[in-house]
């Protein structure tokens, strides 16, 4: 369950790109290992006016700062950060306990503070709670004018309701959990089967007849990865 869970995370953070800002370069590299598990794409900086730097020329979705460093510190960034953008996920590192530290974060609308040296599953419940603040979608525009309600798990051509067969529901619901995510055959099977038995005939069988049956490619297949749903290209 635990590796399940961990690898939905990691499907629902792909196009994440984070900024992780930290003066020990030990500490640094460290920590980037322990995000990378969860990100792609971090970017580095070593104090706060790097940090801000790099924000004004890169596209982030979540922040993670120490706090004390050199040039600017990691409260003066964030400050200067909120002044311009209050919604931006931010997470504080911090070797102190400090409750000036800890009311100034509250102040500042940080969305976690870390205490270092910190646990592996203290990273991961912060990154679930931003995750599931900044990935609240309402509904998915397919192709060919499908939206799939992800509240009432119900799909939509032209504000016409589809009729969806049980296992056809939990496809969807699957799918949707993580934009742009590639699902494999096998994450499939274990969604859909209560089972040991692995062919992954049954999958393409049952993509193959919803496809047909609303004469739309909107589960499409990733060469050498799974399926994905078939998302309008403008979403």
């Amino acid at each position: 369950m635990q590796d399940k869970t961990l690898s939905l995370l990691k499907k629902k953070c792909i196009n994440f790109n984070i900024l992780y800002v930290e003066d020990e370069e030990n500490v640094r590299t460290q920590t980037s290992k322990v995000l990378s598990i969860y990100f792609n794409n971090i970017i580095l900086a070593k104090n706060g006016e790097e940090g801000l730097e790099k924000l004004k020329n890169e596209k982030i979705n979540i922040i993670f700062t120490d706090i004390n460093m050199p040039k600017m510190d990691g409260l003066s960034m964030i400050e200067h950060i909120r002044k311009i953008d209050k919604q931006i996920p931010i997470v504080v590192f911090s070797a102190y306990d400090n409750t000036e530290y800890l009311l100034k974060t509250i102040e500042y609308g940080v969305d976690g503070y870390i205490l270092k040296p910190f646990k592996f599953d203290q990273i991961q419940k912060v990154i679930e709670k931003i995750v599931e603040k900044t990935q609240i979608v309402h509904t998915l525009n397919l192709v060919d004018n499908f939206k799939w309600q992800i509240e009432t798990s119900t799909l939509h051509q032209n504000s016409k309701l589809i009729k969806l067969t049980k296992n056809e529901i939990i496809l969807f619901k699957l799918l949707s959990t993580a934009k742009y995510a590639v699902f494999s055959s096998q994450e499939i099977e274990n969604e859909l089967f209560n089972d040991d038995y692995t062919d992954n005939k049954r999958i393409r069988g049952i993509i193959s007849r919803l496809n047909k049956k609303l004469n739309s490619n909107i589960v499409i297949s990733v060469y050498g990865q799974g399926y994905e749903l078939n998302l309008e290209e403008s979403c």
